[in-house]
């Protein structure tokens, strides 16, 4: 059930995330000024995003109500960043290198290590 929760936490994180680089795709910080903050407020894909976020730290808290927090936490950030990366590949386009895999090789082999 723990891993059940943690699944959905990724899933809620995973949409969140998209959804927040889309809506900022295209818009440059430079700096803080009202046009800049007019635009993330008025975004209903920012909106979105930080629904998705709370929906995810509900799921995350209950997870850590099951489990011990030095394996929670790895997995969902390990499952996180793996997610995030096939994301950005897939969906944005950004380039995998050979430094991302071999860092999420590492995370991965550490989280399971963490984890046993």
């Amino acid at each position: 059930m723990t891993f059940l929760l943690l699944i959905a936490a990724l899933i809620f994180n995973l949409l969140a995330q998209t959804l927040l680089k889309q809506a900022v795709t295209g818009i440059r910080f430079e700096s803080f000024n009202l046009n800049f903050l007019i635009k993330i407020v008025s975004s209903p894909m920012i909106w979105g995003g930080g629904f998705f976020y709370g929906f995810s730290f509900l799921f995350y808290v209950m997870a850590l109500s099951r489990g011990e927090l030095s394996r929670i936490s790895p997995v969902s950030q390990g499952l996180t960043t793996l997610g995030i990366l096939l994301i950005s590949v897939i969906l944005f386009n950004e380039p995998i290198t050979m430094m991302k895999i071999i860092g999420v090789v590492m995370l991965i082999v550490g989280t399971i290590i963490l984890f046993i």
